[in-house]
């Protein structure tokens, strides 16, 4: 059962606002790299909301989100590291 004076704890509406934030902050970034970092700020503090707030769907579906964040942005840190070429740029390079 829900404790009813966890609604109440300003605290955990504070990550759940920064949360959001960063999420809508994703939304403004050129690049990658930083988009990644900051996409996996956003799921830890959904995480941390969600299990703040008993709010196992949101919980769940960032923890998923995290190591897919880490996947993507450790191939976004060695295809930022190739040497560019005249050849066709592979899918994060063309969204920086």
């Amino acid at each position: 059962m829900r404790d009813p004076a966890l609604f109440e704890e300003p605290a955990m509406d504070y990550v759940g606002y920064m949360a959001s934030s960063l999420v809508f902050l994703t939304f403004y970034m050129k690049h990658m790299i930083p988009l990644r970092v900051v996409a996996l700020f956003s799921n830890v503090a959904f995480l941390t909301y969600g299990i703040g707030m008993h709010l196992m769907p949101v919980a769940l579906l960032h923890c998923a989100l995290i190591p897919i964040n880490l996947y993507r942005l450790v191939l976004a840190i060695r295809d930022d590291r190739r040497p560019m070429t005249g050849a066709m740029p592979t899918p994060s390079r063309r969204m920086t």
